[in-house]
C-alpha cells in the first residue's frame, strides 16, 4: 500500500489539507471549513484515502491549526509542528506559488523531507494547565500593555522643559522619574506643559492599575503552578513566571523521546554543515536559529541568572572558556544543559504525579 504524507495550510475561516509521497509528489489536495463540521468532513477524507498516511505536518498547531491538530491526533495520526520558516525557505528556493494549496503541499513535503520535526503541543489534556495558559496569555498582554504605556510615559518625559526635568530623579527608570512627575505644581507652566504633565498622572494612574493586575495574575500563576505538582521553581533562575512559560509552551514532556529531541525542539543543538568532510561525523556546526523561541529565551534568562549567583553554573561556563570555548559558545552550551536538566525534572514531575493519580484511583482493600 501507498504511504502518504500530509500537510495542513490552516486559516481562521478554512485549512487546507494537502498529501504527497514519498518522493514530494502530489497526491491530492482539498480544502475545508474551519468549523467543527468542516473538521470532521477533513477527518473522514483523510481515513477514506487509500495507503497509510504516515505523519501530517501542521504550520501554526497552536493558532487556527489548534483545533485540527486536536482532532488528528486524537484519531491516532502522527502530528508534526512544521515551523513558518520552514515552507518559507522551501517555497523561495523552488520559486513557488503561493496559495493555500501549495502552501498545504508545501507543508507536507517539508514534514516528508524531515522525520525529526517535533510533535505537536496538545492542548486540553488537563485543566490546570488550561487555565494555566490563559492566565499567562492575560498577564503577558498586560504586561505589553503597561511596557507601551511606559515607553509613552518616556517620551514625554524627555520632552519636558528644563526646568521641569531638573526636578526630576537621574537614572534610566522611568518609574521614578514619573512618580516625581505627577507631583510638580503646573499652575505656572505653560498650556503645552500642564497638558503634559496632566497626560503623566493619567498614565500613572493607569500603570498602577495595571501592575495591580499584574501582581494579582502572578500570585494566580504561582498557585497554578504548584497545582501542576511541577517542581521547576526549585531550580536556580526559574521564577513562577518562567515555570508557568515553560509549562504552557512544553506542555506534556511525554512527547519528546529523549533528551536531544527536546533541545532540537527549542532550538538547542547546533546543525551539522559538514559539506567536504566526507560520511564520518560533522565536525562543523552553526547555531540553529529554529525552533521555539519563547523556551530558548526563557533557558537564556535562566543561565544569565545562574552565571551570576549560581556556584556549579560558573564553574561550568569557566571550563568551557578554559577549553577554547568563546563566551558566546559558552553560554550556548550552557543552555543546552539547562535544557537537559529542565525536561527530566519535568519528566520526573509528570511521572510523581502519574503515579500519585493511581494511588488515589486504586480502592482501598476492606476486610471481610
Amino acid at each position: 500500500m501507498e504511504k502518504a504524507v500530509g500537510g495542513i495550510d490552516p486559516h481562521k475561516n478554512s485549512i487546507t489539507v494537502g498529501l504527497v509521497d514519498g518522493f514530494g509528489a502530489d497526491l491530492a489536495v482539498a480544502s475545508f471549513d474551519n468549523t467543527g463540521e468542516g473538521l470532521q468532513q477533513a477527518l473522514r477524507w483523510l481515513t477514506d484515502r487509500p495507503g497509510e498516511i504516515v505523519r501530517i505536518g501542521i504550520e501554526g498547531s497552536s493558532g487556527h491549526g489548534r483545533h485540527v491538530a486536536e482532532l488528528l491526533a486524537a484519531a491516532g495520526y502522527d502530528i508534526r509542528e512544521v515551523p513558518t520558516r520552514r515552507t518559507a525557505e522551501r517555497r523561495r528556493a523552488r520559486r513557488r506559488a503561493k496559495s493555500d494549496q501549495e502552501d498545504a503541499l508545501a507543508i507536507a513535503r517539508a514534514t516528508a523531507g524531515e522525520p525529526g520535526l517535533g510533535p505537536v503541543k496538545q492542548n486540553g489534556l488537563d485543566v490546570v494547565l488550561d487555565e494555566l495558559a490563559a492566565v499567562r496569555r492575560h498577564r503577558d498582554l498586560l504586561v505589553q500593555r503597561r511596557t507601551m504605556m511606559l515607553n509613552h510615559a518616556e517620551a514625554v518625559l524627555v520632552a519636558l522643559p528644563r526646568p521641569v526635568a531638573d526636578l526630576l530623579p537621574r537614572g534610566r527608570s522611568v518609574a521614578p522619574r514619573l512618580a516625581t512627575a505627577v507631583h510638580v505644581n503646573a499652575i505656572s507652566m505653560s498650556p503645552a506643559v500642564r497638558s503634559d504633565l496632566q497626560l503623566l498622572r493619567d498614565l500613572f494612574d493607569d500603570i498602577s492599575v495595571v501592575s495591580g493586575r499584574v501582581t494579582s495574575l502572578e500570585r494566580r500563576l504561582a498557585q497554578l503552578v504548584k497545582a501542576s505538582g511541577s517542581t521547576l521553581t526549585e531550580e536556580v533562575g526559574i521564577g513562577v513566571v518562567a515555570a508557568a512559560t515553560l509549562l504552557v509552551e512544553i506542555g506534556n514532556p511525554g512527547r519528546f523521546r529523549h533528551e536531544s529531541a527536546f533541545n532540537r525542539w527549542w532550538g538547542g543543538a547546533p546543525v551539522a554543515v559538514s559539506s567536504g568532510e566526507g560520511d564520518g561525523q560533522p565536525v562543523r556546526h552553526r547555531l540553529d536559529r529554529l525552533g521555539n523561541r519563547t523556551v530558548n529565551s526563557t533557558l537564556h534568562i535562566m543561565s544569565v541568572t545562574q552565571a551570576r549567583c549560581h556556584e556549579p553554573a560558573k564553574n561550568y561556563l569557566t571550563r568551557k572558556r578554559t577549553a577554547g570555548a568563546t563566551s558566546r559558545e559558552a553560554r550556548r552550551a550552557h543552555k543546552t544543559h539547562l535544557g537537559r536538566r529542565v525536561i527530566r525534572r519535568m519528566w520526573a514531575d509528570q511521572r510523581r504525579h502519574a503515579t500519585a493519580a493511581a494511588g488515589s484511583d486504586s480502592s482501598p482493600l476492606v476486610a471481610a
